[in-house]
């Protein structure tokens, strides 16, 4: 009821330690569209007129019976004795008949669906992607954000990595991105609890990895809406950088980087400016990384909601945006050094549009011979690479602009 509200699912479930609730939370945002179709076709109403408590029992309820196959008289009696505790009983009724009459029914109702539909997506969504992409690529991309993103991370030293393997529980690497690890169980997601080790999707592991492959001996960096400071922090641990400023606008957002750079004795300097007007000495930085904010469409299976919010005009809205941003990322890259811009969006007008012109004095930097073996990422037009969404990373679109 949050999440309706504009809360972001992954921030309330970060205090949530119930897994149980999150596969919940997050399997009816993924599946949204067919549990409320079937929903309507029951009730004979539409979903936006119910109450949103008989709102949300009834998609968690048919969720269960659908997608985790828990009986449907089980689901029914739970969703029935649900409604009541939040007050609404005179709702049991209407929640019953749905829980009895609706199982089976979002099977057929996916069946005879388009494929938008098919993996619960917006139509306009699937029409741009398509166009962009094709039609394979695109049923590829909503196929993924379907499934449930696994935990990957990053040990913060060689020792920490050791010391979890000491405990004797299986770690598996990741495919193509090196240092990038997950694990069965519970016992990973504690360590990052701890703050021994960072989760963050591959895909975004690989900008940092990049960020170091393009630096010269002795490099210094500026991380632009950093926070928090994921990206950073992975680069900075391989030890590329002799300084770097991680910067953001918000500063509570900054505050999460504080565990993260404990263990980093110099060189580190988080500050809070505007990255669009930035205050940093110009034309002084080996590496200039700009992870911009976007819509995010990448994302799409670990951020669910996003694809219920978004409207075709949003993209064009962030793209001016990483205008602004890029203009003033241009004026901090020392001679020789490497604009890296990268975001978490598929959009074209978020990424490659912004370089059909490029910069006096800067060019294109072919960034796709230094990928990892087997990453599968797609060239854009401008020269830059996109990873399509794939079951283990998200999608990125990245450009690195050398400066003569």
């Amino acid at each position: 009821m949050r999440i309706e509200k504009g809360a972001f699912a992954s921030r309330l479930l970060g205090r949530i330690p119930a897994a149980g609730v999150r596969t919940r939370v997050l399997g009816v945002l993924r599946w949204l569209r067919p549990l409320d179709a079937a929903v309507e076709k029951v009730a004979g109403r539409k979903c936006a007129t119910l109450d949103p408590e008989v709102r949300a029992v009834l998609r968690i309820g048919l969720f269960e019976i659908e997608v985790l196959g828990i009986p449907a008289a089980v689901a029914g009696d739970g969703a029935v004795h649900l409604i009541r505790r939040l007050g609404k009983a005179r709702a049991s009724g209407l929640v019953n008949a749905v829980m009895r009459r609706a199982p089976g029914l979002v099977a057929q109702l996916l069946a005879d669906g388009g494929p938008a539909f098919r993996n619960s997506h917006p139509d306009w969504l699937w029409r741009r992607w398509v166009s962009v992409f094709g039609e394979d690529r695109a049923r590829k991309a909503m196929e993924a954000a379907q499934q449930p993103a696994a935990l990957w991370a990053w040990f913060r030293d060689q020792g920490e990595l050791n010391a979890f393997r000491d405990r004797g529980v299986p770690l598996t690497p990741h495919s193509w991105m090196p240092d990038a690890w997950c694990s069965k169980g519970r016992e990973l997601v504690q360590v990052v609890a701890e703050g021994r080790a960072y989760a963050q999707d591959p895909a975004s592991q690989l900008v940092a990895w990049l960020a170091v492959m393009v630096a010269r001996e002795g490099a210094t960096m500026v991380d632009l809406c950093a926070a928090p400071g994921g990206k950073a922090a992975r680069a900075v641990r391989d030890g590329a950088f002799v300084l770097a400023v991680v910067a953001d606008l918000n500063l509570m957002r900054l505050r999460l980087t504080d565990r993260l750079f404990s263990n980093v004795e110099s060189g580190v300097h988080r500050v809070v400016q505007n990255a669009a007007e930035t205050a940093l000495k110009p034309g002084s930085w080996d590496v200039v990384l700009l992870d911009a904010p976007c819509t995010g469409t990448g994302t799409l299976r670990r951020h669910p909601e996003l694809r219920w919010r978004l409207r075709p005009g949003d993209i064009s809205e962030r793209a001016r945006l990483q205008e602004e941003l890029i203009e003033a990322a241009y004026a901090l890259v020392a001679s020789g050094g490497v604009l890296l811009y990268s975001t978490c969006s598929m959009e074209p007008e978020e990424n490659e549009a912004h370089f059909r012109t490029l910069r006096a004095g800067f060019e294109v930097e072919d960034v796709s011979v230094l990928l990892p073996e087997g990453s599968g990422a797609v060239p854009t037009s401008q020269g830059g690479f996109r990873l399509i969404p794939q079951e283990n990373c998200d999608g990125f679109t990245v450009h690195a602009l050398r400066r003569r």
